[in-house]
Parts: structure tokens; C-alpha cells; sequence
């Protein structure tokens, strides 16, 4: 069963010569691509270079990292297959059933359990992957060759997980039930902070055969590719998939790219953003149309059915749960062929995978971003994939820079400066958060502690006042959820709260410049104050601030759309409620 017809092919046909020698037939998530021989022939060497080429890892333990990978992400057609390839590997049904329901109840290896720890997190929360991950993968006794395998066998799993949700692939063998658990960290994933590494030494300027193609196609080597030249032979065999999906097919160039650069997006990986929004612009599209694509497709300037397509990847990559077969035939209707429809698919698997490799090796963008994406907070434990949460980048100067740079040899005097520069700000925000001014100066105390102590890992993204500010806006909001009003901070904004406009009048002047004079700065503090949680703190950090939409996402932690439901909600409470200070008709003033 597929979504998609398939075609006859060559016989013999050496792909499925090999899946037979090695597993015995020919996986259905292969047949069901017959529509693209070519691209069967290089997933099939992608095969061969990251699961049959042993070096570092066994077969048990790659089939392992496929397995948990494929439960976490909730893929039966996975879970179904690699369960029956341990079995056949000699993997005891009742360990098997202890390893579905959790690796640390399987008796496995510590160093295979930290292993599968790493693979868990990285196919579910890449975005969060730091070099502490790979620190604590060393400690465990794991080699950077290791790793690196861990890292190749986990994005593969992520492929096959997308691949066959898209083509809606029937499991191989009777299907298995699945009732694995979200690991422990995943709660704490809140926290984590990631950035870009390199976190392995690898050496990333060797020589590849390879090398000419991308240099031809992209107009450079992507420092992606580079950075896995231990394993030429999986470098080869990914530029294969390129060849065969990205460079070649039915769908134009600039689509494929499209679908790079949302899918990267929506798994809130920055460096496929950078890097594939340039080649778009490199390709004719304008760099504010990329971003707009980027951030959100369905507002950018595109034909209703390139649309369509993004959004269909987009679901596939983030909605796993509610992809089906609606989501191909809608596609169908609207023109596209079947074989378009697949080279879609594969391209949108083919990004996950990248994207899991990327955040794995830590690359730096080859590009400067122009947009940061960070993995969305998350309020429970769960692996739902990440919101987006772009953060647009500042290119002006940095006025603290010079200052910064001073602390970091050593003058702590020019902390006190900086101290000094920013308390206002940092105090207001925290007023504006927590509604009490004793809670405010304790906050404000705590921020530039973790300022002074976290400055190594400032790494000047934003401007050193919106990364204080986004300190200030998470110890403030930590501690409102200590007072147990998470609800009030993180409800979605399409649920209604019960608030309604009453009093639309207009203000004879605008309340930003009342806020200026002194007379009425307290009348406006005091409305701010009585807001919701929620609504307040982005009133203060937009009006009263004056920080950009972007700065606000960046420092809250939400989205951009998100930052401007509540500043529009708030402003309307705060009109409401100053409504009869400033209406002259209210002073008994005449209009």
C-alpha cells in the first residue's frame, strides 16, 4: 500500500539484487518509489556507506539507534522493521520489548544506553543538541568516529521516519504496537542552549572526489560536506541523492530549493535556512521573499499551488500524527504529477536528514544567518516537533561591544558599566513581568549575575541588550511560574479569554507620549501593571521598551505572529482602561 502508484522497473534491478542479499526482500518504502529508479539507486548507496559499512558501531547497535528513533518519532513502519531485524540479529523478543519501552529498562550497555540517549535527543530535539551532548557522549566512552556514526544512523532514521509517513508505506512485517516513553530529558529541554560547534575534531578541508560537483551546483562547498570527510564514502553517496533528487526531476530547481528552506525552518535549523535561503537569491529571489517563505509561506508572494506544496511538506515534517493521504490527493488535484509529488516527498525526508546531520556536527552556516530559528519552550514532556521560532538578526554595530570585549580580558569595571547602562531597562521589564517592584530588584540582581557568568556564550547574534533583556524576561517569567500562572503565560492566542473591547474610543493623543510626561508616567505604569501576565510583559518590552517585534520574539521565546496577537490584545486592555483619563469629553473638555 502507498499513496502513490508505482512503475515497473528494470530487471534485474541491482537495488533490490542487494536488499534481498542483505534483508531478505525488498523493503516496500523502496517499491513504493518505482516512479524514480534513479533515486532508489542512491538511497540504496546511502545504505551501504551508513548501514551496512561498519566501523566504529555494530549492526546491533545502528539497528537499535533505527529502532528507538523510529518509536520516539511514533513510526510504525519502523518500529515494525527494525523490531524484526534485531529479532533475525538474535536480540531477545523480551529485551526488545524492554528496549520499545524504554532503553534504560533494557539492560543494555551504559555506553550504548548514553548512546542511544545522544540519538534520542538528536532525532527529536535537534535543535537543542550542544557540545555538552557530545562532551557527555565522550565521558561514556564513545570515540568521535562513534559519534559521528551515531549521528549519520540517526538521521537516516529520521529519513525513513518522514519518507514512508509520506508515502503512506504498509510495515514489511504484522505491525508493532508501540508504547515507547519520552526520555527524562526531554523535560528539562526547556534549558538546554545550543549554538554551533564544530563539536567534533574533524578536519573539514579535506579533499573530495565530490567536491567539484557542489562547487558547480551550489557555487561552493557547503562546510556540511566538508565536515564529514572522515566518511568520503557517506559524503559520495549523499551528493548521489542530490544529484538524483535535487539537481534532476520534474520539479523546477527553485520549488526544491523552496522545500529546503521551509522544511529547514520548521525544524528550526538555522544553517539550511542560511544556506539555502542564498542559493534561492543566488536563483532570482529576492532575499526579504526568501525570508517571507521562510518565516511563513502562505503570506509570501507565490502562486496558490507552490503554496500548496510547502504547505504539505510542512505538515509532513511537523505533523507526522496528521499526515495522510488527503494531504498527497490535494496536491494531485491541483496539477502536479505523481512523480513531482514524490520527488517532494523525498526532498523534504532528504532535508530532515540533513538538517539531523547538521545539528549533530555543529557546522557553522557557510552564510551569515538571516534569521536565528531556536526550538520553541516546551511546557510538558513530549516529542512533538518543534514550533519555528525565528529571530530576526541584527547587522547594525553593537554599542556594548567594545565593552564586552573589555570584561572578557579581564577589566570587571566595565561590567559596573554596562551594569549601569542597561539597570533601567532590566528593571522595568522585570516590573512590567512580575507586578512587584522588591520581586523586580531581586530579579534584576539574579540577571546580571547570570549576564556575568554566561558572557562566554554571548556570541553577539543580537545586541548585547536584547540578549540581557531575554535573560531579565526568563528569570522573571521562572518566577512567575513559580506562583503557579503558567496558564496565564502560555495559553494559545486563538483560545478566547473572556476579554472583550468595550470602549473603542480614540485617544485624543497618543499614550506613548503621555508615558513621556511625568504627570501621567505613573497612570500608565499602573494600568500595565493590573494587564495579564502575558500581555503585560510584551506591552513592555514593545511600547514602553521600544524593542522590535523580532527582539521581543527572541527574548520571550515565542513567535512572531504570537509577540503581535498579544501586543494587539494588550494595547486593546490598555486603551480600555485608560480610555476615560484621555478622552477630553471624559474631562469634561469639549472636542
Amino acid at each position: 500500500m502507498s499513496y502513490l502508484r508505482a512503475a515497473e522497473v528494470s530487471s534485474p534491478f541491482p537495488p533490490f539484487a542487494a536488499f534481498r542479499e542483505h534483508f531478505g526482500f525488498v523493503p516496500k518504502i523502496y517499491l513504493a518509489q518505482t516512479l524514480l529508479p534513479r533515486l532508489i539507486e542512491a538511497e540504496a548507496a546511502l545504505v551501504e556507506a551508513v548501514l551496512l559499512t561498519h566501523r566504529a558501531l555494530s549492526p546491533i547497535q545502528k539497528e537499535c539507534i533505527l529502532l528507538v528513533v523510529a518509536a520516539a518519532n511514533g513510526n510504525v513502519y519502523g518500529v515494525t522493521g527494525h523490531y524484526q531485524m534485531l529479532r533475525l540479529m538474535g536480540m531477545a523478543e523480551q529485551q526488545l520489548d524492554r528496549l520499545l519501552a524504554g532503553h534504560r529498562q533494557a539492560g543494555l550497555p551504559a555506553a550504548d544506553a548514553g548512546l542511544l540517549d545522544f540519538a534520542l535527543k538528536l532525532a527529536s530535539q535537534g535543535a537543542s543538541i550542544s557540545q555538552a551532548d557530545v562532551a557527555t557522549a565522550r565521558a561514556q566512552g564513545q570515540s568521535d568516529e562513534s559519534i559521528l556514526e551515531a549521528i549519520l544512523v540517526t538521521a537516516w532514521a529520521n529519513f525513513l521516519c518522514t519518507l514512508s509517513t509520506g508515502l503512506g508505506v504498509a510495515p514489511d512485517f504484522e505491525p508493532r504496537e508501540i508504547r515507547h516513553q519520552p526520555p527524562d530529558w526531554c523535560a528539562e529541554s526547556e534549558s538546554s542552549e545550543a549554538g554551533f560547534g564544530p563539536y567534533l575534531g574533524i578536519v573539514d578541508n579535506a579533499p573530495g572526489s565530490d567536491w567539484a560537483a557542489l562547487q558547480e551546483e551550489f557555487g561552493f562547498v557547503p562546510s556540511l560536506f566538508r565536515a564529514q570527510t572522515p566518511r568520503l564514502d557517506v559524503v559520495e553517496a549523499e551528493v548521489g541523492v542530490l544529484e538524483a533528487l535535487l539537481f534532476t526531476g520534474d520539479l523546477t530547481r527553485v520549488r526544491k530549493e523552496r522545500i529546503l528552506l521551509v522544511v529547514s525552518a520548521a525544524n528550526c535549523n538555522t544553517y539550511g535556512v542560511a544556506v539555502h535561503g542564498q542559493i534561492l537569491t543566488t536563483l532570482g529571489t529576492q532575499p526579504d521573499e526568501t525570508d517571507q517563505i521562510a518565516l511563513d509561506h502562505q503570506r509570501a508572494r507565490l502562486p496558490e499551488e507552490d503554496k500548496a506544496l510547502l504547505e504539505m511538506v510542512r505538515r509532513l515534517a511537523t505533523e507526522p500524527h496528521a499526515f495522510g493521504r488527503s494531504d498527497i490527493e490535494g496536491l494531485l488535484e491541483r496539477g502536479f504529477s505523481q512523480t513531482q509529488v514524490l520527488e517532494a516527498v523525498a526532498m523534504a525526508s532528504f532535508t530532515t536528514f540533513l538538517n539531523t546531520v547538521q545539528f549533530g556536527l555543529g557546522v557553522k552556516p557557510d552564510f551569515t544567518p538571516r534569521q536565528i530559528y531556536r526550538p520553541a519552550p516546551q511546557k510538558k514532556a513530549h516529542l512533538s516537533p518543534p514550533e519555528l521560532r525565528p529571530t530576526q538578526r541584527e547587522f547594525a554595530a553593537d554599542p556594548d561591544a567594545e565593552a564586552i570585549a573589555k570584561v572578557r580580558r579581564g577589566d570587571l569595571d566595565e561590567f559596573e558599566v554596562l551594569v549601569l547602562r542597561h539597570s533601567k531597562r532590566v528593571y522595568r521589564t522585570l516590573v512590567g513581568i512580575l507586578g512587584n517592584a522588591d520581586e523586580a530588584r531581586d530579579a534584576m540582581q539574579e540577571t546580571f549575575l547570570k549576564a556575568f557568568q554566561h558572557l562566554d556564550s554571548f556570541e553577539g547574534r543580537a545586541r548585547f541588550s536584547t540578549w540581557l533583556v531575554s535573560i531579565a524576561s526568563n528569570t522573571g517569567l521562572q518566577l512567575l511560574r513559580g506562583r503557579r500562572i503558567l496558564d496565564s503565560l502560555d495559553d494559545d492566542e486563538h483560545e478566547p479569554d473572556g476579554f472583550r473591547p468595550r470602549q473603542i474610543r480614540a485617544w485624543t493623543e497618543d499614550p506613548e507620549q503621555f508615558y513621556s510626561r511625568a504627570e501621567t508616567r505613573s497612570l500608565v505604569e499602573g494600568a500595565v501593571l493590573k494587564l495579564p501576565a502575558k500581555y503585560r510583559v510584551v506591552v513592555m518590552l514593545r511600547d514602553m521598551e521600544q524593542l522590535s517585534a523580532e527582539e521581543t520574539a527572541a527574548a520571550l521565546g515565542l513567535g512572531i505572529p504570537a509577540v503581535k496577537s498579544r501586543l494587539l490584545r494588550g494595547r486593546l486592555m490598555l486603551r480600555e482602561a485608560l480610555a476615560p483619563h484621555f478622552d477630553r469629553s471624559a474631562k469634561g473638555v469639549a472636542p
